[in-house]
């Protein structure tokens, strides 16, 4: 059956412009169901799983190393799926991505259940959870730019931006909830959300890819990764773009940590880290819910400027808080232009890369982004064991200055003074 906005642009031959409508896809809102279920279990472990190793180690660097093991674990596949991608089913590898994170979870649930819990344990689920992740990861961007016509790509990301905001909001104090009650409860729960996941990937009707000539001969998986980042040279904006956000979110990642560590330091218990962290999305929820007016009034370049700046600033609170209360708050404060410039971000690059080229592309630019995201929360763990959290914290932030600084001199970014209406397909 045709979907009411499919068959009106089957019927006129231009794409209708109503992005309201754009739940009336229904092969996108499927999908949309399926992957904020499986976000809202991963939520839970992401809180889960720093207090499951202080709860039996007391060790932040060995919290670290978990963090740092998932992170890995992504980067080591992530070019591959990409490449992958662009030459085999789209739907096949984003259905085994969220089975194998359910199957490796699931062992979480048992080594707690039967109290054999080991740091060296959760950080191999971590590395699993990281390899299928990053397999799956370019499929899900190519595959979004067949689901979601190109026009109402903004209000799709704009709308997985709040989802991923709300989320936040609920998920951790949701995740300390649960883990307060029993340990494993949080995991269990993420095991059932990835086979959720996989059942709103079979929702889809519409072919995902790639379209391709059987008579062609394929490319070599080093020959199609080395295009993508060929593709990424050529563009001064995406050259930037990636080395930019691999610092962000090397220390983005960092702090995360280093909130979890102080709030716990001061007495804290599982469910006031989680609302702690929590408050932090509730400025990323009105930033995201705001992004589109927002994106159509202010260019792009000056919120990636004051983004970073906000970035850094409230570091330094962080790291002075007197208490946990106010981290919680400052975390919201910097999270507000997350949504907008995101979606920017993402609007961007979703239009200037060729569908042929989506799996590889976005995931070279995603390897840059997160090839340092793991040395983010493993320094922090060392650091804050060997110095305490404050001077930690403060360490970080004045790298985030340092990359603030960056984002005014570079040229790169010019390109985002055009509005994002006038972002067009290359």
């Amino acid at each position: 059956m045709t979907s009411t906005d499919d068959a009106a642009e089957q019927t006129s031959g231009k794409p209708t412009r109503r992005p309201g409508l754009l739940f009336r896809n229904r092969d996108y809102t499927g999908w949309w169901l399926g992957e904020t279920v499986s976000e809202f279990g991963s939520a839970l472990s992401v809180v889960a799983y720093p207090l499951l190793v202080l709860a039996v180690t007391g060790s932040a660097a060995g919290a670290g190393a978990v963090e740092a093991a998932a992170n890995i674990g992504f980067l080591v596949t992530l070019l591959i799926g990409g490449a992958l991608a662009d030459r085999f089913s789209r739907r096949t590898i984003m259905l085994a991505g969220p089975l194998v994170q359910a199957v490796a979870v699931s062992t979480v649930v048992v080594a707690v259940a039967l109290d054999r819990v080991t740091v060296p344990h959760i950080a191999a689920v971590g590395f699993v959870q990281g390899l299928a992740g990053g397999l799956s990861g370019g499929a899900e961007f190519a595959a979004l730019r067949r689901v979601v016509p190109e026009h109402q790509l903004p209000t799709a990301f704009a709308l997985m931006q709040g989802r991923t905001m709300a989320i936040r909001l609920a998920g951790p104090s949701a995740g300390g909830f649960l883990f307060g009650i029993a340990r494993a409860v949080p995991f269990l729960v993420d095991v059932l959300s990835f086979l959720v996941s996989a059942v709103g990937v079979l929702l889809i009707r519409r072919p995902l890819g790639p379209d391709l000539d059987e008579h062609e001969p394929r490319e070599p998986v080093l020959a199609s990764i080395a295009g993508g980042f060929r593709f990424i040279r050529g563009h001064a904006y995406l050259r930037f773009m990636t080395v930019w956000i691999a610092l962000a979110n090397a220390c983005n990642g960092g702090l995360f940590l280093l909130v979890v560590v102080l709030v716990h330091n001061r007495g804290g218990s599982a469910v006031l880290v989680g609302a702690v962290t929590s408050l932090g999305a509730v400025g990323g929820l009105a930033g995201s819910l705001l992004s589109g007016w927002i994106t159509r009034r202010v260019p792009g370049r000056l919120l990636a400027i004051a983004s970073s700046w906000l970035t850094a600033a409230v570091a330094v609170g962080i790291a002075f808080a007197p208490h946990p209360w106010l981290i919680g708050g400052l975390m919201s404060l910097m999270m507000f232009l997350a949504g907008p410039i995101n979606v920017v971000l993402a609007t961007y690059e979703a239009r200037t890369i060729p569908d042929a080229l989506m799996g590889r592309v976005s995931s070279a630019i995603n390897f840059g982004a997160w090839s340092i995201r793991w040395l983010g929360a493993l320094g922090a763990g060392v650091l804050a064991s060997a110095f305490g959290p404050v001077a930690a914290t403060t360490v970080f932030a004045g790298v985030l200055a340092l990359i603030a600084v960056s984002t005014m001199v570079a040229k790169g970014l010019y390109v985002l003074n055009r509005p994002i209406d006038e972002v067009t397909s290359g």
